[in-house]
């Protein structure tokens, strides 16, 4: 009956007809696609269905299900149980009748397949049906399209093609059919009697030529039934009467080549083995390539960042060494008692005007906060900008880059002329949407950066020194922006691992301000942009 070892004991079948059973689940569908065909039986339908339930019952294959296996697994596990012992049956009983493949020294199971559908169609395939559509019908080789209906799927056709009938005389008996009409219970597979297949025979596909050294089986020892024979006569076939294979058959397994027809055929990809194998490969190395483009591009990002930690510890290196070299001449010096105590004096009498400095600022920051509530944050107009406007040293020197301190922001608030004629609270709202588009435009500008020397880590100095320029200099102003914006700014931060120093690694920050102010912001005199601490 032309099936897997563990279809038969696994799967289930019922009586269709005297010469055909029914059969579903097969090894190679989802369980998901139970489609049912009709199988023609080489012995009376009743006798294989009743040979069938004996193995099933005998080796108790049932249990198997119970112990909570799919029906994929089930299988699999049956042929690790008997696929060895049945292959060394098929020797021991079939040897004299099957001659083994070319690329085997003994039989397998697989290869009946092969037999059982050359015979079938001999016996029961109609004259007026390809015989290579028949063989695709009774083993099931079709896809289910997406709506449900059956494809045909002649790929693997190579792989049950290389067995024929002969005549006993060395020649090929290409008789189809001869049972039909000579015994009387058998009847034509029910999808053949459909009237599209009342037509001529269709020819073979030039591009899937026979084998020319397929085996050939004894069609007088395969007769175990013997009905009275069709005497048509059967054209004699020699070697130079069989086409040449134009295509060399490479060694490939049954089951591997079903697997990958059935992969492309989802993929609305059919035809030849040769075709299908060659969509595949073109499918592959089109992968492949895609991923070689990913890998190259997390390479170069890679390489980047590895760059600029590669910077980053060159100049904390160098620093550390000069720092080191300064040590070391210090420690070389004699120690002079009389300076370091007048040091440690001078430093004691810094400290303390220190504390009062700060506790001057502290009340006159108290006296600020009381005007400006006095006058309802209303400022003069006048005077804001020359002195407000910052002067960039001549030669600019490695500082922190670190955010300024309240105490300090609040001591340039306080020194900063307050210039608005509106009320503190539109005022604020005013500078508020400013300092956010400020705070936009470098976002815009860091993404547009390739390098990350031109990026800028978007700070109270960077957008202070821009927010001077639109009038939007209020402290309250720049903090309530920043805490608005502080998801998207650390966004930033990270996507191009911008850190806390990274500002310092930027050699122009004053260009990069101008840049910013004049492309993004539109500010007329963008060349007064000067990076502030």
């Amino acid at each position: 009956m032309g099936r897997r070892i563990s279809e038969i004991l696994i799967s289930t079948f019922s009586l269709k007809s005297a010469w055909s059973l029914n059969f579903s689940q097969m090894a190679k569908r989802k369980e998901t696609q139970d489609i049912t065909i009709e199988i023609p039986t080489l012995a009376p339908a009743q006798e294989v269905l009743a040979a069938i339930q004996r193995l099933q019952q005998g080796l108790r294959t049932d249990e198997l299900k119970l112990q909570g296996l799919s029906d994929r697994q089930a299988k699999q596990k049956v042929n690790n149980l008997y696929s060895g012992a049945i292959a060394n049956k098929c020797e021991e009983h079939f040897s004299d009748l099957v001659p083994a493949r070319s690329d085997k020294e003994n039989l397998y199971t697989h290869i009946f397949r092969a037999v059982y559908a050359t015979i079938a169609a001999h016996w029961y395939c109609p004259p007026s049906v390809p015989e290579h559509q028949f063989k695709a019908e009774i083993q099931g080789h079709f896809t289910i399209t997406q709506d449900g209906k059956k494809l045909p799927n002649y790929a693997a056709r190579s792989n049950y093609d290389d067995y024929a009938i002969g005549n006993g005389q060395g020649n090929r008996d290409g008789r189809l059919g001869i049972k039909l009409g000579q015994v009387s219970d058998l009847e034509v597979v029910e999808v053949f009697r459909q009237p599209r297949y009342h037509r001529a025979a269709a020819t073979v596909a030039k591009d899937s030529p026979e084998a020319e050294t397929a085996p050939e089986l004894d069609s007088e020892k395969l007769d175990d039934m013997p009905p009275e024979l069709n005497t048509q006569e059967t054209p004699t076939m020699t070697k130079s009467d069989v086409v040449q294979p134009t295509v060399k058959r490479p060694n490939v397994y049954a089951d591997d080549l079903e697997r990958i027809t059935d992969l492309m055929a989802h993929q609305g990809i059919t035809g030849t083995t040769a075709d299908v194998v060659h969509a595949l490969l073109e499918e592959f190395e089109v992968k492949m390539a895609q991923e070689e483009k990913r890998e190259v591009k997390t390479a170069s990002e890679f390489a980047q960042a590895i760059n600029w930690f590669t910077q980053e510890i060159e100049t904390l290196r160098q620093q550390y060494q000069a720092l080191e070299q300064e040590h070391q001449k210090l420690a070389s010096r004699p120690a002079n008692t009389d300076e370091v105590a007048l040091l440690k004096e001078r430093n004691a009498q810094l400290e303390t005007r220190n504390n009062e400095l700060k506790a001057e600022l502290e009340e006159t920051r108290s006296q600020l906060n009381a005007i400006q509530d006095l006058l309802g944050g209303i400022r003069s107009g006048a005077a804001r900008s020359k002195e407000e406007k910052p002067v960039a040293p001549a030669t600019e020197k490695p500082v922190s880059k670190s955010a300024p301190t309240e105490e300090s922001a609040s001591s340039q608030a306080a020194t900063t002329p307050k210039t608005e004629t509106v009320s503190r609270h539109s005022g604020q709202a005013d500078s508020t949407d400013k300092v956010a588009d400020v705070i936009d435009a470098i976002i815009k500008w860091n993404t547009a950066q390739e390098r990350s020397d031109l990026r800028l880590r978007i700070s109270f100095p960077s957008i202070r020194s821009l927010a001077v320029l639109v009038g939007a200099s209020y402290l309250p102003a720049i903090k309530e922006a920043i805490a608005e914006k502080e998801a998207e700014i650390e966004e930033i931060h990270e996507r191009y691992m911008i850190g806390s120093r990274h500002n310092r690694s930027v050699q122009d920050k004053d260009a990069v301000l101008q840049a910013i102010a004049r492309d993004y912001l539109g500010i007329p005199n963008w060349q007064e942009a000067t990076y502030v601490n």
